[in-house]
Formats: structure tokens, C-alpha cells, sequence
């Protein structure tokens, strides 16, 4: 129980005992003033549960405090005790019912749901670009939340929401929880691990990568790169359709294609069958028992293809006598610029790297978006304007708010949102000389997508990428609930013509295609799963070498 109806409980049978004894003095001591203190207990417990709010499982004490009054009423003295000593095991029959009932306290996953939903419907700018059936989700996803507020199961809660978010298709909509909820939420949805995790090649074959090492999988000669046809005696992708959720909104549906099969590898009970092809070429089959819940693995095998350069944000990398790497892992140089715009400081010591770089000879320079979180505009605006060619550049415009209505305005002809100001910054072509290459991943996100689309308009510049970046990239907004939070694209990030600004529209297509797409082959995972290299680095160097 939580303190304040602990407080409530003790305190309303301090009035029953108290009250039980006043009867017996009240009864030699007429006087209508002992009447007005039978009302206390009630007016008490009205008070409290208008601040803590009202709770069915404290209905004994509500009860018992309403059973006391009717000694304001009646003032017989047996009657007054019998009302008390009824108040009072009421009273303790609603502490044995907090302590027992698992839905004490606990938050309305129903009207959670129903006032994000109706939060969402209102203000999210891209229900019609991305041809959001309202409806539809109201009645699949309702029933589902109401089936896990009844048996008030917080980690199915944490799964609902995962699966409704995914049907957006928008990295900017989220649903977090805290850290213990959403890991037992993760262990639940993304099944077992089996020793090694699954992904599909460029050619269409399903190969095993991040194989543990002295696994069963390991021992029956399983190993990165090595072929599997079946998981679970079915294909890898029937096999896939049986996992509860994915693992990311997925906005462009050709990244969601470059992870298929990783989910297939959590599929299964105590232990899953697998068909594969041995290193001799012939099909054999595996037992494999679990190891314990597949998060661990499948996060790991993620890690392992997302990662970036190591080193501090802004950090500078030396790859070889014509190349330099600079590292941004979020669009921030430190709170006070990212909380006040000015990012004169941080501008000026890229601008006197980048000189002293040019005066080195360097030519080459990579700039390594990978999983890059997002962040400030200014701070886009001022590493593009050391960039881009010289001149007046427009980054993006913003909506118009209708105040009124409290909604943003749209053209009635054209539906599009109606522009407002546009962010605008002045180019110095720092780079004029070289060439400059952009790596990103799925994860490149929000301001880290800006960046690589305005920057990937330069003639010399090349986005280089497994896959395209997450192309999400709405103002946002969230939404508090009583168990968690929802965050969802609130405000429009616009071109000059009132299309949506680097979001994908209900066609899945991303906004920022890549220039070069590395091929995801046999070669690609041995360098990465087993040499542990930086496969899509090395083949930017090599690009840059043959140019």
C-alpha cells in the first residue's frame, strides 16, 4: 500500500476506536455537539481520496468511514459501537484486499490509451501523408488494452503500445516506460536465444551471424556466414511471422527488409530445430536448446551492425594520409548552445580543423552519421554552412499555428500545411576542393536525417549506407500517460512548397535514398562478425580511392 492510504486506513480506525468509546460517554453526557464528530471520519476520507484519488480496493475504508456517520444519526449507544466495530473490520478487509489484489493502485491501461489516442488523432501532422486509418486502429488495438488492464499486466501494456507505434511507421513515435518494464517487455516479445542470431544477404539466402562460441550451434559446425533454410521446421520467413512485434518503427520499408530473419531467431519453445548447410555442402539439422531470453543477442547483433566510430562526439579520426572522419553522434555541442542557439564556438573550431586539414593536403572527408540521435537545427545549420557552396541556403520551413482552432493551418485547396518562416544560413564551401561522404544507418534520425538530406544536395558529397537513414523528421511532442510516455510528430518541419520535410508518406519510400548502397553479402558478414571491422568505413575509403 502506499503511504498516504496507509495514513487513511490508521487514521479512520484511530476514529472507530475513538468513536466506539465517545458512545458510552456520550450516552450519560447528552449533548448534540458528540453528533457532529460522527461526521469527521467521512469528511476526512472525502478529503484524502480527492487528493490521492479514488481506488477500489480501498472501498472497505470508504465504507467504513460512511458507516460511522450514522452515529450523527442514531444515537443509541449499541447501535453507535456496532456501526464502529463494523467500520473497523471493513477497514481491515480493504487492507488485506490492497495487499492481494494485483490491480491496487495500478494505472487504467484503457484510458491511457484513450486519451493518447485522442491526443494523437488531434495533433498529429501526418495522419493523412501517411494514410492513417483512425478507426481501424481504434477497434484492433482497444479490445487489446482493455484485455490487459483487466488482468492489469504492465509489461502486455508496454507490448500493446510497441505494436501500436509500429503501425505508424514514424521513428518519432514512440512509447517509453522505465527501464525494468520495457527490458521484461523485450524478453517477452523477442522470444529465446538459441546462440546466434539470423539475416538475410542481398542474394535472398538467410546466414547465421553473431554465432556464440562453444554453443550448440557452434559444435554442430553453425557459424557466421553459414546457411540456414528452416527455423522451426518452416522457413526463416514463415518462421519470422510468428514474432510478436518488431523492433523498430521502420519509416522506410526497404530498411525493415535489410533485417529480415533476426527476428525468426527468437522464435521457438526449450529448444527449436534448424535446417542448415554445412560447411560440406549438405543439408543437416540442429537441436539447439535455449540460453535465455534473445534480447541480449539480438540488441548485440544490432550494436554490432550500427556502429560507428568510436570516440566523443565531434571527435575527429585520422583514416589515412587522404582522409579524415568527424564523428557526430548527436546534433549537440553542450546544453547551454543547444538550450540558447549559439553555436558560434563549436562552428569556429570545426571551421579551424577543417582549415588545417585543407593546408595538410587531406581531400577526402567522411562524415559518420551512424545512429546519430538528433538534435539541435542550429547546430545542422552551422556544420552545413562550413559545407555548402557558397550563397543563401534554405534548411526548412515552418508551419503556420492557427491559434484559433489551436491546430496548424492547411491550405483548404491543396491540404497541404501553409509555410510560415524558413530557417535560412549562409554557405563558406570550406570542402569546395574534396570530397565528402555521409555514413548512415537506420538509426540516423530526426536532425541527423536534415543533415543528410541537405547535405546529400552538395555535388560533392555521397551518402554511403547498408541502408538509408530513418527519414523521421517532425517537431515532437509528448504525451505524459500514468504509465509511461507517448512522444508523436506534433509540429511541421516543411519545404518551401508545403511538402512534408523528410518523412516518408504512407508509400514507405525513403526521402533520402542512399548514393552508394554496400552490398550486405558473405563478405560483408565475415568482416563485421568475425574480423570485427568497420566494413561500411573501409568501403567508403575504397570509394573515395577510386574517384
Amino acid at each position: 500500500m502506499i503511504y498516504a492510504d496507509i495514513f487513511l486506513t490508521v487514521l479512520e480506525l484511530a476514529f472507530a476506536a475513538g468513536l466506539y468509546a465517545l458512545a458510552i460517554y456520550a450516552e450519560k453526557a447528552l449533548n448534540p455537539f458528540w453528533r457532529i464528530l460522527y461526521a469527521i471520519p467521512l469528511i476526512v476520507c472525502g478529503v484524502a481520496t480527492a487528493i490521492t484519488g479514488y481506488e477500489i480496493s480501498m472501498i472497505g475504508v470508504y465504507i467504513g468511514a460512511a458507516l460511522m456517520l450514522t452515529g450523527f444519526i442514531m444515537e443509541e449507544k449499541r447501535t453507535r459501537q456496532a456501526e464502529c466495530v463494523m467500520a473497523a473490520v471493513c477497514m481491515v478487509l480493504s487492507v488485506l484486499v490492497c495487499n492481494v489484489n494485483p490491480g491496487y493502485r495500478a494505472p487504467d491501461y484503457v484510458a491511457d490509451f484513450k486519451r493518447a489516442f485522442a491526443e494523437l488523432k488531434t495533433h498529429y501532422v501526418l495522419a493523412e501523408y501517411k494514410g492513417i486509418n483512425w478507426d481501424a486502429l481504434y477497434e484492433e488495438y482497444l479490445p487489446q488494452f482493455k484485455e490487459a488492464d483487466k488482468v492489469h499486466d504492465e509489461v502486455e501494456n508496454a507490448i500493446l503500445w510497441r505494436k501500436f507505434t509500429y503501425e505508424f511507421h514514424d521513428g518519432h513515435v514512440q512509447y517509453s516506460t522505465s527501464e525494468n518494464i520495457g527490458g521484461l517487455a523485450c524478453d517477452r516479445y523477442y522470444g529465446n536465444d538459441y546462440g546466434l542470431s539470423v539475416m538475410m544477404l542481398n542474394d535472398g539466402k538467410y546466414v547465421a551471424v553473431n554465432v556464440e562460441k562453444d554453443s550448440e550451434a557452434a559444435k554442430a559446425g553453425i557459424h557466421n556466414g553459414t546457411m540456414i533454410t528452416e527455423w522451426g521446421g518452416r522457413s526463416v520467413e514463415e518462421s519470422e511471422k510468428n514474432a510478436e512485434v518488431s523492433f523498430a518503427a521502420f519509416p522506410v520499408e526497404e530498411n525493415e527488409k535489410f533485417y529480415k530473419g533476426i527476428l525468426a531467431a527468437g522464435v521457438g519453445g526449450e529448444q527449436v530445430s534448424i535446417t542448415y548447410i554445412g560447411d560440406d555442402g549438405k543439408e543437416k539439422k540442429a537441436e539447439l536448446k535455449k540460453l535465455g531470453a534473445y534480447t541480449k543477442r539480438m540488441h548485440g547483433t544490432l550494436d554490432i551492425l550500427h556502429m560507428g566510430l568510436e570516440g566523443d562526439n565531434l571527435s575527429w579520426h585520422h583514416i589515412d594520409d587522404n582522409t579524415e572522419c568527424l564523428r557526430i553522434k548527436q546534433m549537440m555541442y553542450d546544453s547551454e548552445s543547444y538550450n540558447n542557439g549559439d553555436h558560434s564556438k563549436m562552428e569556429q573550431e570545426i571551421k579551424s580543423r577543417i582549415l588545417e586539414l585543407k593546408q595538410s593536403g587531406i581531400d577526402n572527408l567522411v562524415i559518420d552519421l551512424r545512429s546519430n540521435g538528433g538534435g539541435s537545427p542550429q547546430f545542422i545549420m552551422a556544420i552545413a554552412g562550413l559545407l555548402a557552396p557558397k550563397g543563401e541556403h534554405v534548411y526548412a520551413y515552418d508551419g503556420v499555428w492557427d491559434n484559433d482552432n489551436k491546430e496548424f493551418k492547411k491550405d483548404p485547396d491543396t491540404g497541404k500545411y501553409v509555410v510560415g518562416e524558413g530557417l535560412m544560413f549562409e554557405g563558406e564551401d570550406l570542402w569546395g576542393h574534396g570530397q565528402i561522404v555521409i555514413l548512415v544507418n537506420s538509426e540516423t534520425v530526426s536532425a541527423g536525417d536534415h543533415l543528410t538530406k541537405m547535405m546529400g544536395e552538395y555535388e560533392n558529397v555521397t551518402v554511403i549506407g547498408f541502408t538509408e537513414s530513418m527519414s523521421s523528421g517532425q517537431g515532437v511532442r509528448a504525451a505524459v500517460l500514468s504509465e509511461g510516455q507517448l512522444s508523436y510528430s506534433a509540429i511541421p518541419v516543411l519545404t518551401a512548397d508545403g511538402e512534408i520535410f523528410v518523412d516518408t508518406d504512407k508509400s514507405r519510400k525513403s526521402t533520402i535514398p542512399l548514393d552508394v548502397k554496400v552490398p550486405f553479402d558473405e563478405k560483408a558478414v565475415h568482416a563485421v562478425f568475425d574480423e570485427g571491422r568497420d566494413y561500411i568505413l573501409d568501403y567508403a575509403v575504397e570509394y573515395l580511392k577510386e574517384r
